[in-house]
């Protein structure tokens, strides 16, 4: 997430990458390790070198459940919020090691605090409010786009930064404090929740895909070429590089090859890259949550014009079309679709 910000950056960003031995056109698969210091304080670089200081709360506002991959039904599908964030934390430790997530009920209300436990890694306030950002951007897609936290507080020092941040927690925030937290009211946390997923089909396209990513099953050589190609583009789109040329290493044959094989089966590598990108397209549009933005970003296109202009080749409509009529099905309120990046081209 945080190199695809950085991809064709200044020299700075280069420089950053190269400094953390990782190349912008190779993203990490989202299953690797990466040592925790390092991660935190290319986290802080990377700010610095893109110079938006709100790097964190920016990526944490923009998070979406299905980011979350195979626990994403769970947390989408679960009575009340307070199940829901219960899953979450006890995932967390699997997704971030050496961090405490702390639950201290109070009288109405219940804090969910999240902290690193070791003090040697500092700076660290990207990770922060990214952590903290993407529990309230979590939170708000269960409940409400309108909801908002009692009170949210960080370790570090928030001087120069709280204007931002209140504007977006839509609540008072505090800094140098014991841990990052965010405090929910019981009401909330307790209220039976209405599954905003009208349909398992999104969950489970979501789920296969992180479960093709962990597996990774051997390529089978007697699969015809377009089909394994097929196969490759899905498990990579978003995540990893789709140009010929990667794609062809990755078959172990050359690029002239490649465009060659497949023109045997009457196709063409954009034929069926674009077909996968459609049917990703539709599987997204589908949830009714996804912004176009993310979505052409996603999917590899330059903008979300460029994006609008293929998927209305594809189905003769725009996709802010099919997003609406997912929303009307009740995948996502009425009320909330002012905040879902609607640019109808």
């Amino acid at each position: 997430m945080i190199i695809s910000e950085m991809n064709g950056g200044s020299p700075e960003c280069v420089h950053v990458l190269t400094r953390f031995k990782l190349k912008d056109s190779k993203p990490l698969n989202p299953y690797a390790t990466y040592p925790l210091k390092s991660y935190v304080e290319f986290f802080e670089e990377a700010a610095r070198a893109l110079h938006r200081p709100h790097l964190g709360l920016e990526l944490g506002q923009n998070f979406r459940l299905w980011e979350i991959g195979p626990v994403y039904p769970l947390l989408a599908t679960a009575p009340t919020l307070r199940e829901a964030l219960g899953v979450f934390s006890r995932f967390q430790a699997s997704w971030q090691t050496h961090t405490t997530l702390n639950i201290e009920r109070g009288f109405e209300e219940t804090k969910y605090s999240y902290v690193i436990d070791d003090m040697d890694i500092w700076p660290r306030v990207q990770d922060a409010e990214n952590a903290i950002g993407g529990l309230c951007a979590l939170t708000r897609q269960l409940l409400s786009e309108r909801w908002s936290p009692v009170e949210v507080c960080f370790e570090h020092d928030i001087t120069g930064r709280q204007e931002p941040l209140e504007r977006f927690f839509r609540c008072p925030v505090r800094g140098n404090n014991e841990s990052n937290s965010i405090l929910l009211r019981d009401a909330e946390l307790d209220r039976p929740m209405h599954a905003w997923v009208n349909s398992n089909a999104p969950a489970r396209a979501i789920v296969e895909m992180h479960l093709f990513d962990l597996l990774r099953p051997p390529e089978d050589t007697f699969q015809p070429i377009h089909e394994r190609l097929s196969r490759l583009i899905d498990q990579r789109l978003g995540r990893e590089s789709v140009d010929l040329e990667a794609l062809a290493e990755k078959l172990g044959i050359a690029p002239r090859t490649l465009r060659r094989q497949l023109g045997t089966f009457g196709t063409s590598f954009s034929e069926v890259l674009n077909r996968q990108r459609r049917k990703k397209a539709e599987m997204l549009l589908s949830t009714g949550t996804i912004k176009l933005s993310q979505l052409a970003t996603h999917l590899g296109y330059a903008n979300q014009s460029a994006f609008s202009r293929a998927f209305r080749e594809w189905t003769g409509e725009p996709p802010i079309a099919a997003l609406r009529r997912a929303r009307r099905s009740g995948a996502v309120g009425d009320n909330d679709e002012a905040g879902a990046d609607e640019q109808g081209t």
